[in-house]
C-alpha cells in the first residue's frame, strides 16, 4: 500500500510532467486568440466586397438597361424615319 508520503512523491511528479502540458495549452489558447481575430477581419474584409459588388453589380445593370433603352429608341426612331421616306416616296399621308 502506498503511504502518503509516496502519494505526496506521485503527485509532485504529476506536477512537474503536467507543466509542460499546461505552458503548451496556453500557447495553443494564444494561437487560437490570433486565428479567431484574424477570421473575424476577413469576415468584415468579406462583408464590406460582398457590399461592393452588389453595388458594382447594381451598377452595371443600370447601364446594360440605359444602353439597351438608347439602342431600342434609337432602333425605333430610324424605322419611324424609313416609314416616312417610303410614305414620302410613294406619296403616302399619314393617318394619324
Amino acid at each position: 500500500m502506498l503511504t502518503k508520503n509516496d502519494l505526496q512523491q506521485i503527485k509532485g511528479i504529476v506536477k512537474e510532467e503536467v507543466k509542460p502540458i499546461k505552458k503548451q495549452l496556453d500557447t495553443v489558447e494564444m494561437k487560437v486568440e490570433v486565428v479567431n481575430k484574424r477570421v473575424d477581419q476577413l469576415g468584415g474584409q468579406l462583408n464590406q466586397t460582398g457590399q461592393k459588388l452588389e453595388k458594382a453589380i447594381t451598377k452595371s445593370q443600370e447601364e446594360t438597361i440605359e444602353v439597351l433603352s438608347d439602342l431600342i429608341h434609337t432602333g425605333y426612331s430610324l424605322h419611324e424615319k424609313r416609314i416616312r421616306k417610303v410614305e414620302g416616296i410613294l406619296q403616302i399621308t399619314n393617318p394619324q
